[in-house]
């Protein structure tokens, strides 16, 4: 089987992050390194409030690090986005104060995103839900983003929203909001139940609620509109600050055309009301206009001008760094470098295009930083290299700094003395970079060099909770994840086939073990499978909460069938 992992863990390592629920000791507690005016002031947009930009809509600002939004119909209510965590939502509805009479009765995403999604639970305990709407690919996406990925993800996530860090050490806000509950709330995710391709319309009590597909942010991006109310909804396609076109947590390429095209088709609707997912709503068609207006430009800026630069024999870094924002653009609090950065994304516009190779042949086939290193090493001598870096700390160079002793680290030259100096370094870029991502990165990476990082321990919640969150989950994820785990000098020579029942699916798939690669397809045609379980069993045996023996070879409350031996010896393989 698979290593045992709690599944909330999983979860909450992907999405990452563990601050205070309580706003206000929060923000005392982090201004003092925090020495971002911008972000400072940016910060005072997060505050706990429930505003109402229209008489049938409420919008919960501040309660964690997105928004959830209300629509009030004449005798059922429909959320847009669930917040991060089952507490949370949970203080949200009760501050929403829904009438009785108007239950909600639908849920929507915006996208997969943990703290748009981890919060649905708690409508379902408290509310007659009906409908889950997403877009089509959004499962997908939460498969790939909690399976296969997380493991990188979860390490840089944990970095960049300093969820590692102790108080002091965090800044007032990560750009787009000053509370990640994820981490310390209970995830409560819900499949949906209504997907689309494009386009889907939504009858609340005769009053139509639109959904458009919107790739921006992530591929499953929709914005919500409700015509009669002139209000839009983008989701995180607009926020207060520069879009984060890449971000340093990893992701999959985020399309420039995609995103600057999604804002063209909300602007074309001439909102009068826009309620972004995160920040605070506003209200008035010109200002609205103007707001989407600059960032599309600034989005089409980047874009052309990464191209321009780069047609120009730019490397991709140079072609980078000459983009600056039009003086007006630059000037707009929306277009601040306070969650993505104009680099970052014009950087990552290259790898989208073109991919990895940057046409210099030196590349092709590289050395490995280890063998670089010690190549330099022959060539330079170690104590130079010191005192070198000496210099360029004495002289507050850090990124020199940090380019030496990484050199001395990746050559086998590692001492406390010299993580001592690249703690240094990061400390310096910590304390002096503008954007909070950087901050945090930076500074969670000098924490971890110095043992200072925060004691503060993740939740494992309860079975119950677990089991729930299992049965949302799609079962192709964890058979993605296993193969992934599948160490293939232990494999060698195996050649293992078997067929299982998932019961509650109806469904039959063959697994597949050979050429140390494990394959997985339904099946349609009738075969004599070796086990039968629900896909609820399955996913608890593969992470762990199920005892193979106790739990399934001993026993038929579990599972059944003629070779359940043979079944479990298969899982084996995967045991890391």
């Amino acid at each position: 089987m698979l290593k045992k992992y709690s599944l909330l863990l999983i979860i909450l390592l992907s999405s990452c992050a563990d601050n205070t629920n309580n706003s206000e000791q929060k923000s005392e507690e982090v201004s003092a390194p925090d020495q971002n005016d911008d972000l400072k002031y940016l910060a005072q947009d997060f505050r706990e409030k429930i505003y109402m930009p229209h008489e049938n809509i409420k919008v919960a600002v501040g309660y964690g690090l997105a928004n959830s939004i209300l629509v009030l119909g004449n005798s059922q209510s429909l959320v847009v986005d669930t917040m991060g965590g089952i507490e949370t939502a949970s203080r949200v509805i009760a501050d929403l104060n829904i009438p009785s009479d108007k239950p909600v009765t639908t849920l929507a995403y915006t996208h997969f995103h943990a703290d748009h999604t981890l919060g649905a639970q708690a409508f379902v305990d408290q509310f007659p839900i009906e409908n889950v709407i997403s877009h089509e690919t959004t499962v997908a996406e939460i498969r790939d983003f909690f399976g296969i990925k997380r493991d990188l993800i979860s390490e840089r996530s944990l970095k960049m929203f300093g969820s590692i860090l102790q108080e002091k050490d965090k800044t007032s806000s990560s750009g787009i909001g000053i509370k990640l509950e994820t981490g310390i709330d209970t995830p409560g995710y819900i499949k949906p139940s209504i997907t689309f391709s494009n386009f889907y319309s939504h009858d609340l009590d005769g009053l139509e609620i639109q959904f458009f597909h919107a790739p921006g942010e992530t591929d499953d991006q929709l914005f919500v509109w409700i015509p009669e109310y002139k209000t839009l909804m983008p989701g995180d396609n607009i926020y207060k600050a520069f879009p984060n076109i890449y971000t340093i947590r990893g992701t999959t390429y985020r399309s420039f055309k995609s995103w600057y095209t999604s804002l063209e088709k909300m602007m074309a609707l001439e909102p009068q009301i826009l309620i972004p997912s995160h920040g605070t709503p506003i209200n008035g068609k010109e200002e609205i206009s103007r707001v989407l207006s600059n960032y599309r430009d600034a989005i089409k800026f980047v874009h052309d001008q990464m191209m321009r630069n780069l047609n120009s024999g730019s490397s991709p870094l140079e072609a980078a760094r000459k983009i600056k924002l039009p003086e007006n653009l630059a000037r707009d609090p929306h277009l601040f470098e306070l969650y993505g950065t104009i680099e970052w994304s014009a950087r990552n516009l290259f790898n989208g295009y073109f991919g990895w190779f940057d046409g210099n042949p030196t590349n092709l086939y590289p050395f490995t930083k280890e063998e670089y290193s010690e190549k330099l090493l022959t060539l330079i001598p170690e104590e130079q290299l010191i005192s070198e870096l000496d210099k360029a700390l004495a002289e507050e160079d850090s990124q020199w700094a940090l380019y030496i002793s990484d050199l001395l680290i990746d050559s086998g030259k590692v001492s406390d003395q010299i993580l001592a100096k690249k703690a240094a370094a990061l400390k310096n870029l910590g304390d002096s970079a503008y954007n909070p991502n950087a901050v945090s990165f930076y500074r969670s990476t000098y924490a971890e060099l110095t043992n200072s990082t925060s004691d503060k321990v993740f939740i494992t919640g309860d079975s119950q909770i677990e089991a729930n969150l299992l049965d949302q989950l799609d079962v192709l994820m964890f058979l993605e994840t296993m193969a992934i785990r599948l160490d293939p000098g232990k494999v060698a020579g195996i050649a293992d086939t078997k067929f299982v029942k998932f019961t509650d699916l109806d469904e039959v798939w063959k697994l597949r073990l050979e050429n140390s690669v494990f394959t997985y397809e339904k099946v349609s045609e009738i075969v004599e499978y070796d086990i039968e379980m629900s896909s609820l069993t399955f996913k608890s045996l593969v992470t762990g909460t199920i005892n193979p023996i106790t739990g399934i070879l001993l026993t038929n409350n579990n599972a059944k069938g003629p070779n359940k031996r043979g079944f479990l010896e298969l899982l084996s393989n995967f045991q890391e």
